[in-house]
């Protein structure tokens, strides 16, 4: 099935879901959103999800919340393999459940599961966040793009029925920079990028906007370079020469672990 038939196969399957959680990477939540997802629920009761929050800087976190809701939209920040942020969560999904009944008893017709469907980019967490709502590990799980293979429908009791579904990936925004985001959040392959060239944009990103991450890994330089990640590691050539290919790697590796601390990517003031 091509890629216009898949996605012409889901927009019928969402014709019947009452509301959509649209997860995105709360270091990005833009860039890690969709056209094609904003098209899809555009007419549909839907939430952002803004997913990986642990790895987020929480004060632009927050001023992405409030950016989000000037333009009328709820965004609900979430960590979803621990569990955070997933109060807000099963509120919205009371409140739908709710709202649902009622309009079903005024229509005369007999209760019925709220269905949920589950939208966003390749590796936004919507595996762990679907895995959250029903509270047990149904879901296939991966740290790489393309896990879910096609839209599934989990069934939970007579409660709740989710739409799984894969990864939906076309940038909002376009420019190298964006590729640049997606590959540091994984949503595309960071291995389909120059390693070298990756790593360098990274620290570049570092030194200007979170000089402390660099702390953590030793670097002191006022202009950092992969050779300075590469000296303090001890990562050499067999020629003795710094292994710029290694260096940028364990950069890329630390960052996407968060072992560099919460660093987002992007701030509302960048697209206001």
């Amino acid at each position: 099935m091509n890629g216009l038939n898949k996605l012409n196969n889901l927009s019928k399957l969402l014709k019947i879901v009452d509301v959509i959680f649209e997860i995105a990477d709360a270091r990005c939540p833009l860039t890690s959103r969709s056209k094609q997802v904003t098209n899809l629920i555009k007419d549909k009761r839907s939430i952002l999800v803004l997913n990986k929050s642990d790895l987020a800087d929480p004060r632009v976190t927050a001023d992405w919340v409030k950016f989000f809701a000037d333009r009328d939209e709820q965004a609900l920040p979430v960590d979803a393999v621990h569990g955070e942020g997933m109060k807000g969560v099963r509120s919205v999904l009371n409140r739908e459940a709710k709202r649902l009944n009622q309009v079903l008893r005024e229509k005369g017709r007999r209760k019925r599961p709220l269905r949920v469907a589950v939208l966003g980019i390749p590796n936004t967490g919507k595996s762990s966040f679907l895995n959250r709502i029903l509270g047990k590990r149904s879901v296939i799980r991966g740290n790489r793009p393309g896990v879910t293979r096609g839209p599934q429908w989990v069934h939970v009791h007579d409660t709740i029925s989710v739409l799984d579904t894969p990864g939906l990936l076309s940038p909002y925004l376009k420019g190298e920079n964006v590729f640049f985001i997606l590959a540091l959040v994984r949503a595309i392959d960071p291995e389909r990028l120059e390693q070298v060239n990756l790593g360098e944009q990274l620290l570049n990103f570092l030194s200007s906007h979170y000089a402390d991450a660099l702390l953590k890994l030793g670097v002191t330089d006022a202009a950092p370079t992969l050779e300075s990640v590469a000296g303090i590691k001890g990562f050499l050539t067999t020629d003795g020469e710094f292994d710029l290919q290694r260096a940028a790697v364990y950069l890329l590796n630390s960052y996407s672990k968060g072992n560099l601390g919460r660093i987002s990517l992007e701030t509302p003031s960048n697209f206001e």
